[in-house]
């Protein structure tokens, strides 16, 4: 189970750089790929799949750096075959849509779901389209979104969100080429507390628990710890293996998971690149069709 899961998951990836040379994007990290190698790797939230940029691009790498510490959004024209860099710009950042504020998230306040059994988790699972049969041309977290919102619209299910995020060292020692993942997850009662189960069928057959989940796709590292923040995340990374955190719903990609500005609710830009990254879920025709899918703010 655990090789055919791990193999799976190298597949789906592979596919995801599918989406065509133009990514529009906001970059976490930028380093070196190794001490002998010319590439830099560039981490991007939009992108669980590392991407190189050549350390010569002087241009380029200038505009990286300015947009990290500017914290600016950019535009990468990538090779979807070899997931190369050839040129970054600066882009327009986007407007949100947020909910209104009488609907918005607070970290102290947000009340997830708790399902009363295990077999009620079977229900969401296969409620859901899992996408494990297509020609992917979306990431984790576009699945991840539609998954919860889904679980929201069609079973009044307030869901949870786990990242695994692989630190530099977990990469490079076991010749990784990802740096995270993402799924929702629902709080379960049991006869002796509450029990995390993650829904995630596009590698999964059944629901799992969170901590079998994380070692599918970590089976390797020597600790996984559990942080709060993207920013513990970078604080800790010399201690290699991988970092898990737990987030809303509404937690889109690892940038969310900046503990000063979280989502508040459900952002339209983001159910909209759900919608254009995603066929239409079974059994609809068209996402025109799935009329709940949109919340009311979106209209």
């Amino acid at each position: 189970m655990k090789i055919f899961t791990v193999f799976v998951f190298l597949v789906l990836c592979l596919t995801q750089l599918s989406w065509g040379d133009s990514i529009e994007t906001h970059l976490f990290s930028l380093e070196k790929a190794s001490e002998d190698s010319p590439q830099m790797e560039v981490l991007t939230f939009s992108s669980p799949r590392i991407l190189y940029l050549d350390s010569e691009n002087t241009e380029s790498l200038i505009t990286a750096r300015l947009a990290i510490q500017m914290g600016s959004p950019v535009s990468l024209e990538v090779d979807s075959s070899t997931a190369e860099i050839s040129k970054i710009t600066l882009a327009q950042e986007k407007k949100e849509n947020l909910a209104p504020r009488s609907f918005r998230w607070n970290p102290g306040l947000y009340s997830p779901s708790l399902i009363s059994n295990y077999l009620k988790t079977k229900t969401l699972f296969d409620s859901v389209d899992s996408y494990s049969d297509a020609d992917l041309s979306d990431d984790c977290y576009n699945r991840a979104h539609y998954w919860a919102r889904a679980f929201e619209v069609d079973h009044k299910v307030n869901s949870m969100k786990v990242f695994v995020l692989f630190t530099a060292g977990y990469r490079k020692e076991n010749n990784f080429n990802w740096w995270y993942h993402v799924a929702p997850y629902v709080n379960v009662k049991g006869t002796d507390g509450e029990y995390e189960i993650v829904l995630d069928p596009s590698y999964e057959k059944l629901p799992i628990s969170l901590k079998k989940w994380v070692f599918h796709f970590a089976s390797k590292a020597n600790s996984c710890r559990k942080l709060k923040s993207l920013y513990d995340y970078r604080a800790t990374e010399d201690e290699g293996g991988c970092v898990v955190i737990t987030a809303s719903m509404y937690h889109y990609t690892p940038q969310d998971l900046d503990p000063e500005n979280p989502p508040v609710g459900w952002r339209c830009e983001d159910i909209r690149d759900i919608q254009k990254a995603l066929r239409a879920p079974a059994p609809y025709k068209d996402w025109a069709d799935y009329t709940a899918f949109l919340p009311n703010h979106c209209y």
